[in-house]
């Protein structure tokens, strides 16, 4: 959170600070004395289908014309495009191949108002206009007839549209047929000049096209609703990832895919081959540098940056990275330097949760790994916070001490980190307390859950180091095949599982130095 508010103040947008795991004790009491909210759970780094640069594509709605779906698809080059509901949700599919059965022209009057045909989808369809009058329903009710094939004994019905050409005669004998919209065709559109007694009420549309290709085109005023394929329909959601996306599209001859966000509204569309163009997620290592201790699909993501006090392992990068690393007590020391050095003073919340990092890390400066520099970054970090150091450190050490309610998984879980040396894996896991008799009444409890997470992840050596912070000195606890490693390390006596370290206060911090 730190580091991220200096690379803000520095400039750098769209940069969110996330946490790996469960909030602990000690750092909610840091949270809530600063009133600050946690930063967001990142339970992975998998490339997803919002890291595909996927097309966008004007929205088609259910009422829209089939000519309208037409003319996206062929000005942005798709085969197929997604149509909604009014609040963007996905209705179907429609194609290229659906369209192209309406474009065979007018062949029976009555395709209007069997599709419940949108009145206003006519004039749009036909480039149109309405110049006098109006349609009686906002939907075709009745049918298409044209002037050609039209009787003029025959009346028609308000309902009914008519069709006919330029002449003055044809367009008289359509305004007295009783139909309820007449289109007239060939009309200069930027200087319409029809003569339209002022008795006539129904709606009169001219339009540009000629005779034959108006019979052709109003076919196509139906709603997309009539066409689109609703079923089987293959999408995918912004968050999915893309191994089973690939899958997916491997499984189905579709080409082209919806995509939904989180709200199921439509985003867009992708294809095959947005599977090669695939925008990995950057991000900054903070406080850590080894791939088992980072989000699930680190590997697939590209490291910016690493910040860090740890050792520096087995985590490989594709490109060159800013890395700084420096064997002090805590990273927020680091990050505090790097205030200093940009002339960039913390806000008083920022202040107060980097001291406490540097006060939980170096057990307020009694850590053998503390320096010279944790201690100077700290006082002034208290000065900014406007806090006690030693006062709110006592603090923010008893709230983590606290162990009522916690089970032997949450206790493993509060500070644990993984790490591959050679063909060892092993997990090591450390708690600070100041009741260690209450967490020994449990022990047995602890040594079988550290067994199961000892077989379920495969390890050679599972540790879990309990610091007395009232005593100093530290109790290891030991499970695993490779345990005579911890055995010859440390003189824990064959068939023994703990052995008690005087003066060993925080072992995970001495990493770097193995």
């Amino acid at each position: 959170m730190s580091y991220t508010y200096l690379k803000r103040a520095l400039g750098t947008e769209n940069i969110e600070a996330a946490r790996l795991g469960k909030v602990n004790k000690e750092t909610q009491y840091a949270l809530d004395y600063f009133d600050v909210e946690a930063p967001i759970l990142l339970k992975d780094i998998k490339p997803q289908v919002s890291d595909m640069n996927f097309y966008s594509v004007p929205p088609v709605y259910v009422v829209d014309s089939v000519k309208k779906a037409w003319d996206v698809m062929t000005e942005h080059g798709r085969q197929m495009i997604p149509v909604l509901y009014h609040d963007n949700k996905l209705a179907g599919i429609i194609s290229i191949s659906d369209i192209s059965k309406t474009y065979i022209g007018l062949t029976d009057g009555s395709v209007l108002k069997n599709h419940k045909t949108p009145f206003i989808n006519v004039p749009g369809v036909l480039e149109g206009k309405v110049i006098s009058g109006s349609y009686p329903h906002a939907y075709v009710l009745g049918d298409v007839y044209t002037t050609a094939s039209f009787s003029p004994d025959t009346t028609l019905d308000s309902s009914d549209i008519i069709i006919t050409g330029s002449h003055k005669e044809l367009i008289q004998t359509a305004l007295r047929s009783g139909a309820g919209c007449v289109i007239i065709t060939d009309q200069n559109m930027d200087c319409i000049e029809v003569d339209i007694p002022s008795t006539v009420e129904c709606a009169v549309v001219c339009t540009g096209y000629t005779f034959f290709k108006t019979i052709k085109m109003i076919s196509q005023s139906i709603s997309v609703k009539n066409i689109l394929v609703k079923d089987n329909i293959t999408y995918f959601e912004i968050d999915d990832y893309l191994d089973e996306v690939k899958q997916a599209m491997l499984n189905t001859s579709y080409r082209h895919f919806p995509i939904l966000d989180e709200k199921s509204h439509v985003k867009g569309l992708i294809s095959k081959r947005h599977l090669l163009d695939v925008q990995k997620k950057k991000v900054i290592l903070v406080d850590h540098n080894e791939r088992g201790q980072s989000a699930d699909g680190i590997e697939q993501a590209e490291i910016l940056e690493i910040i860090d006090h740890h050792r520096v392992a087995n985590l490989d990068t594709g490109n060159p990275v800013f890395l700084r690393a420096e064997p002090v007590g805590c990273t927020n020391t680091i990050i505090g330097k790097m205030f200093e050095e940009h002339n960039i003073m913390p806000p008083k919340a920022i202040a107060g949760l980097m001291l406490s990092a540097i006060l939980s890390d170096t057990l307020i400066f009694k850590s053998p790994t503390c320096t010279k520099d944790d201690i100077r970054i700290a006082t002034k970090l208290a000065e900014i916070a406007e806090v006690n150091l030693e006062q709110y450190g006592a603090e923010l050490l008893a709230a983590g001490t606290s162990l009522e309610g916690m089970s032997p998984n949450d206790l493993l879980n509060i500070d644990r980190k993984a790490f591959a040396i050679g063909k060892y894996n092993i997990s090591v896991a450390q708690i600070n307390t100041g009741d260690f008799q209450s967490l020994y009444k449990i022990k047995e409890d602890i040594l079988a859950e550290m067994n199961r997470i000892e077989q379920e992840e495969n390890l050679s050596l599972c540790i879990l180091m309990v610091t007395d912070i009232v005593v100093g000195g530290s109790e290891l606890i030991v499970t695993g095949s490779e345990k005579q490693i911890a055995e010859q390390l440390f003189n824990l006596e064959p068939g023994e599982d703990s052995v008690f370290l005087k003066d060993v206060s925080h072992e995970k911090n001495k990493s770097y130095q193995n």
